[in-house]
């Protein structure tokens, strides 16, 4: 099996335990989980039972040694990260609201994930690899933007596919305008799309407010003008009422499994991961390929990534979430 490649963040968590708070002191306290997307994408793969490999700028202090240990503890496949001196590892406190869904503080200053250099790449990595996934955190800032774009131009010129899971955290970037001028680019140089519903007035550029929540035909509106700019898959995520996929031959809407949330962190990440081990699973690791995939090939590659991602709704953390593939019924 060909590698699925993660190139982007790997940070700490700190995610509150809301039992303390139930206790007879009453004290919330937060504890470190590793994450970041990109690391959480890769974990998902590997714990599914998929070739994972990381490749992001890690600090050499006892977070970023935590960091790289749970890669290899998982599986996944470090050989390629780049070790940054005298720089602190992201920081990210979370915040969970009563349905499970979240909002991020971040501590990220000079951090080492912004350090990601295009000189210090090994472009042997990609010598196996089917599909190579980036997102936006790591490319609100240089030099780790301009890394991910020549990552995205190296891995269209070796034959893979490129992913894009926009994952915006508005705090990280100088404006709106900024983000959407950063997407743009991406789109036109991206095979697979990732976006949630809220996310969607930053992929029109026509969009008077990017934080205006679209309904859902509007989305399927958006997704078929997207798919005419480059991709030849777009996914919608939904939160509770499941996602959409669309190809421009055909178009689903997936339903999520019930569950009851109690932590949402990671959980775009865990359907992000299972979306692309399944189409490595399927060899459907082609632009033509993709095109072709057929309505029940959606339904079947959707369905199953929203079991992936409502498991890891249901526990706490990022990576610590993260279903193994026996858990998941097909």
């Amino acid at each position: 099996m060909k590698y699925i490649i993660s190139v982007g963040e790997m940070l700490i968590d700190f995610i509150p335990d809301m039992q303390a708070l139930t206790g007879p002191e009453k004290k919330l306290c937060y504890y470190p989980h590793p994450g970041g997307a990109p690391a959480n994408v890769a974990v998902a793969i590997a714990r599914l039972g998929g070739a994972s490999r990381f490749i992001g700028a890690l600090s050499e202090d006892g977070f970023g040694q935590m960091l790289a240990a749970t890669l290899v503890k998982n599986h996944v496949d470090a050989r390629y990260i780049q070790i940054v001196k005298d720089v602190p590892t992201t920081l990210a406190m979370v915040t969970l609201q009563a349905n499970g869904e979240r909002q991020f503080s971040f501590y990220r200053t000079g951090a080492s994930d912004t350090q990601l250099k295009v000189e210090e790449l090994d472009w042997s990595a990609w010598h196996d690899a089917a599909i190579c996934l980036v997102e936006s955190m790591a490319m609100s800032v240089d030099p780790a933007r301009s890394t991910i774009f020549a990552i995205m131009q190296h891995t269209r010129q070796m034959g893979a596919l490129v992913s894009f899971d926009a994952n915006i955290r508005l705090g990280l970037w100088s404006s709106h305008a900024a983000i959407q001028q950063t997407i743009s680019k991406v789109v036109e140089r991206t095979d697979i799309l990732k976006f949630s519903a809220e996310e969607a007035g930053f992929m029109d550029e026509t969009s008077i407010s990017p934080l205006e929540r679209l309904a859902v035909p509007q989305l399927i509106a958006l997704g078929k003008r997207l798919l005419e700019r480059g991709p030849r898959l777009v996914m919608i995520t939904l939160d509770a009422q499941g996602a959409l996929l669309l190809t421009p031959e055909c178009q689903v809407e997936v339903p999520a499994p019930p569950i009851r949330a109690i932590d949402t962190t990671g959980a775009g990440d865990a359907f992000m991961g299972a979306i692309l081990y399944k189409l490595v699973q399927l060899e459907k690791t082609t632009p033509t390929a993709l095109q072709h995939l057929t309505e029940q090939d959606l339904r079947t590659i959707g369905t199953f990534a929203n079991q992936v991602a409502g498991i890891t709704c249901t526990r706490l953390g990022g990576i610590a979430s993260l279903p193994f593939i026996s858990e998941i019924k097909e």
